[in-house]
């Protein structure tokens, strides 16, 4: 598919993908369901929608981009080969003997070379006519040292089966087999990753140039090609077991695979290989020419602004300064790798199988949604997630280091939409989950204790209701003697300032002073909570906890006596205050329906409480605020404070008597 049909085509499959993946996950926010459950499903939803796009090839130009990082970095590590030289006629050779170069020049430059025993010599200049077109002596000498020299080969194009276009081989190699086709396959931009050794049509089987060099090197050493008895398709070069490419190999989805490909590594690249001109051949003397091509593998080509024949190499995003090199290179790195793996200098590329590379998407976009689920913090949300980006690259490096090409670009685009889509609906369910303890909580306690519930809001919520706690704590009831009788005498609105000023200095005594929660008011009466919502399970908190409401208890009663001094001069009722607290075992979670739900404590002992504060309303009527607390609250006070035993009395709706105390003050004053 070409440039305009991928522009065209991008947009409608990222709609046909896309869109419902987003539909879809709209749904799973508003879904109430195990987190486990979701992440199983995140995981698989983003893995379906990964590898939808691989499958379409959006995914192919990002894996080859990593896949060109991965081959530079290990390309520039290995030294080039020093087996190869390159004669390459630049543009100054150009202007000096003209172009193309006549059979008489390009003879000589042959005899030249020939002369200092190069090992072979390859021609990557197409010559299927005689130059100058007459032809003469110097083309019939061109002829006879091709045609009489077993170690020089030439080129042909293979037939184009788009445009028909195709060249001869030079006549002097025509009928030998010392002649091979130089074409290549591109990528999209003309980067030339993949070689090609066989071709063939109901003529027969043609080999690559650069193939045909490296076997006629390594047939010196005794290395010929042969067939697997264990793979029809494949080609055993010595130490290597060279398998053809299919058309999804690596990171390539449905690539034409015709022929018998490999992938070309480009080892010893950018440095190169030797690379002279045809001037310096020409006037070099035989010394210096020997010390250059003697056991060398020779390949002629051009290098010429003015006649130009340049490829692009997988290394240009990765380079700065000219990207092409000539195409006569190209033919130089491919015959250095098959001499590399036949002699076990280097191995094939090889890759995982559709199976494999499925899985391994697979595993990447699901490990993500659990570790975010792990997570349950910024700092680790944070750290998970950028810490698997290189992780994943170094495991495919590490993999490419030893000729394994795995999958990148798809693992980590599951592995970031894992993370972010898990990381939005556990966003959403904070959210749901802090506005649930936020109407729970917001009016019982302090910011600071609200922001201490929500870092434990695991322990607190289930299925969007608080999940109910026994736990010990001290209960405070408070109510005002004679407010019936007040409040018919009173104008609404004056009656509601008057008890405001009441309520709200008794509150920020409570929460404010001493660590108590405002659990609900009942009329004129207030229930507090000493030990809630944070449970205590130390008996040093627990007493802290009694302590404090008999402490509060003592500065109502100050501010009482002072509301009171206030009222008398203001012309408004003076009123009396009972208070009764006792200390035991309660249950604290919600009551109501999920949409309106109170955050309360039930139990004995906030009956009990209730019945202190009620008792005997004639007992110390001359004090304004009464304080009457329960044997066990006593147990905690660690003789703090002084008071004085009302008895062993029957509370109302209570079988067992229970012996109650007076609270008068606290012991240094």
């Amino acid at each position: 598919m070409d440039n305009v049909q991928n522009l065209f085509w991008t947009p409608i499959h990222y709609s046909l993908l896309i869109n419902p993946m987003l539909n879809l996950f709209k749904k799973i926010l508003e879904f109430k369901q195990s987190p486990i459950l979701i992440a199983i499903f995140i995981g698989h939803l983003v893995f379906s929608s990964v590898f939808g796009l691989r499958a379409y090839g959006l995914l192919q130009d990002w894996e080859l981009s990593i896949y060109d990082l991965m081959l530079w970095t290990r390309a520039i590590s290995i030294s080039s080969d020093n087996r190869i030289v390159m004669i390459l006629a630049n543009d100054e050779d150009q202007r000096q003997s003209g172009w193309p170069i006549s059979d008489e020049i390009l003879a000589q430059l042959f005899e030249k070379v020939l002369a200092q025993q190069a090992n072979s010599i390859g021609l990557d200049i197409y010559r299927d006519l005689p130059v100058p077109i007459g032809g003469g002596p110097g083309h019939e000498h061109l002829t006879e040292i091709l045609s009489s020299k077993s170690n020089v080969f030439g080129i042909f194009k293979y037939q184009d089966t788009g445009t028909g276009a195709s060249v001869n081989p030079p006549p002097g190699l025509k009928d030998t087999d010392r002649v091979s086709f130089n074409d290549i396959p591109s990528d999209t931009g003309g980067i030339i990753r993949r070689g090609l050794l066989y071709m063939g049509d109901e003529t027969g089987v043609y080999e690559f140039f650069g193939l045909k060099l490296a076997l006629h090197y390594l047939a010196k050493k005794d290395i010929v090609p042969q067939g697997d008895p264990n793979n029809p398709n494949a080609l055993v070069l010595g130490n290597s077991t060279l398998i053809p490419l299919d058309e999804n190999f690596g990171g390539y989805v449905q690539q034409d695979a015709g022929g018998f490909q490999l992938m070309l590594t480009y080892p010893g690249a950018p440095t190169g290989f030797r690379s002279i001109s045809f001037t310096q051949v020409l006037t070099a003397d035989p010394e210096t020419l020997s010390n250059w091509v003697k056991d060398k593998i020779v390949i002629i080509g051009v290098n010429a602004e003015a006649t130009p024949d340049f490829v692009y190499t997988p290394f240009g995003l990765w380079l700065s300064g000219e990207q092409r090199i000539p195409g006569a290179m190209i033919h130089a790195y491919a015959t250095s790798q098959l001499i590399r793996m036949a002699m076990g200098e280097s191995h094939p590329l090889q890759t995982w199988t559709d199976t494999q590379e499925t899985l391994w998407i697979w595993l990447w976009s699901l490990v993500s949604a659990f570790i975010c689920l792990w997570a349950r913090s910024l700092w680790r949300f944070t750290l998970s997630m950028l810490s698997g980006i290189p992780i994943l690259f170094l495991l495919s490096y590490l993999a490419f280091t030893v000729d394994l090409w795995i999958l990148v670009a798809a693992p980590l685009i599951g592995w970031i939409l894992s993370f972010l889509l898990m990381l939005a609906y556990l966003s959403n369910q904070d959210r749901q989950q802090q506005a649930v303890l936020m109407q729970i909580f917001s009016k019982h306690v302090s910011k600071d204790v609200a922001q201490a519930i929500w870092k434990q809001r695991e322990h607190y919520l289930s299925e969007g209701r608080l999940v109910p706690q026994r736990l010990t704590a001290t209960v405070l009831f408070t109510d005002l003697q004679g407010f019936t009788a007040v409040s018919e005498n009173m104008e609404p609105q004056a009656l509601m300032t008057w008890l405001n000023q009441y309520m709200e200095t008794m509150v920020n005594l409570i929460e404010k002073q001493y660590d108590g929660q405002v659990n609900k008011f009942i009329g004129d009466a207030i229930m507090a909570v000493f030990g809630v919502p944070i449970p205590h399970t130390t008996e040093i908190a627990i007493a802290r906890d009694a302590i404090n409401a008999v402490q509060c208890a003592l500065a109502m009663r100050q501010e009482m006596e002072r509301l009171c001094l206030i009222w008398k001069e203001q012309g408004l009722p003076t009123i009396r205050m009972r208070v009764g607290i006792f200390t035991g075992t309660v249950i604290a979670g919600s009551l109501g329906s999920t949409e309106r739900q109170e955050y309360t404590v039930l139990g004995d002992t906030v009956n009990t409480a209730s019945r202190l504060e009620s008792f005997d309303k004639l007992l110390e009527v001359d004090n304004v605020c009464r304080i009457l607390i329960g044997e066990s609250t006593l147990h905690y006070l660690d003789n703090q404070f002084q008071t004085e035993p009302v008895g062993e009395v029957s509370l109302k709706g209570k079988q067992v008597k229970l012996t109650i105390y007076r609270v008068i003050s606290k012991n240094e004053e």
